[in-house]
């Protein structure tokens, strides 16, 4: 701010210099020379370049309408990012090795670029059953003469996971976070024939690709899980009570996993 006042003031013409005050000075010289005094109150006086940040910024502003502060450009930037979600230079390669992974995989590569794909529909439907409304919206379909498909894209973290159990964890990422309800849903409200999950790995340089298929079966779990929880939120509905998950104590039981492990443990 200062050095805008300075080269401001630099660049005025000279003042008459003398003792006492300007005024006194202008006072005296109108009695001899009105002209001279007149053309010397036309002149800008130069501004103080002491103050408050406020008031070297007004002062500023008066020199440079167009100036623009940091904070001016701060706040600028602040609304026009309101909303936004920032990318880290990190994220963003991120993103590039995780797409490039996916162009690289065969299987997963015909399904994202099929020239007959349909991304982010939306379908709407009620379930017969409770009368609720259902919304579907699926990442990819692709609709043939024979057949449609519908996939999905999930990023999944098991970079640490032996290759042996990669299966097994990936049927649980699909059980444990309810893949198979919204797999089945999409298919019904959509009116689609088969549902695929392409899975990427997102952990750092091991970006491996697997695209799975739904199973008649698994998708028939789906649907019928999903049903009873139309039902029981249909219910709740009616009713205006809307129970905790868990209403009474009970004793923890080993799975069948953890029994096999007992086992061969107590051998």
């Amino acid at each position: 701010m200062k050095a805008c006042i300075k080269e401001y003031n630099a660049s005025l013409p000279p003042l008459l210099k003398a003792s006492g005050t300007r005024e006194q000075l202008l006072e005296q010289i109108e009695t001899v020379d009105p002209e001279l005094a007149k053309k010397e109150r036309a002149k800008s006086l130069p501004y103080n370049i002491s103050g408050t940040k406020e008031q070297l910024t007004e002062i500023a502003r008066k020199i440079r309408p167009e100036l623009v502060t940091l904070e001016d450009w701060q706040k600028r930037q602040q609304e026009e990012n309101a909303g936004k979600t920032f990318i880290s230079p990190d994220m963003y390669e991120q993103a590039k090795n995780i797409h490039a992974a996916l162009q690289n995989n065969t299987d997963a590569a015909r399904l994202l670029n099929h020239p007959d794909r349909k991304s982010e529909i939306s379908y709407f439907g009620f379930d017969e059953e409770t009368g609720l409304e259902i919304r579907v919206r699926p990442d990819i379909e692709i609709r043939l003469p024979y057949e449609s498909i519908c996939a999905d894209v999930k990023s999944v973290s098991l970079g640490y996971v032996r290759q042996e159990r990669l299966k097994d964890r990936l049927h649980r990422e699909i059980i444990e976070r309810d893949y198979h309800l919204s797999a089945a849903m999409y298919c019904d409200v959509a009116n689609l024939d088969k549902f695929f999950w392409i899975f990427v790995n997102k952990d750092a340089g091991y970006h491996w690709v697997a695209v799975v298929e739904a199973s008649q079966e698994l998708l028939e779990l789906g649907r019928q899980e999903y049903r009873r929880t139309l039902r029981q939120i249909n219910e709740a509905l009616e009713t205006n009570n809307w129970p905790a998950p868990i209403t009474e104590s009970y004793t923890d039981e080993l799975n069948d996993f953890d029994l096999r492990r007992l086992e061969a443990l107590s051998i």
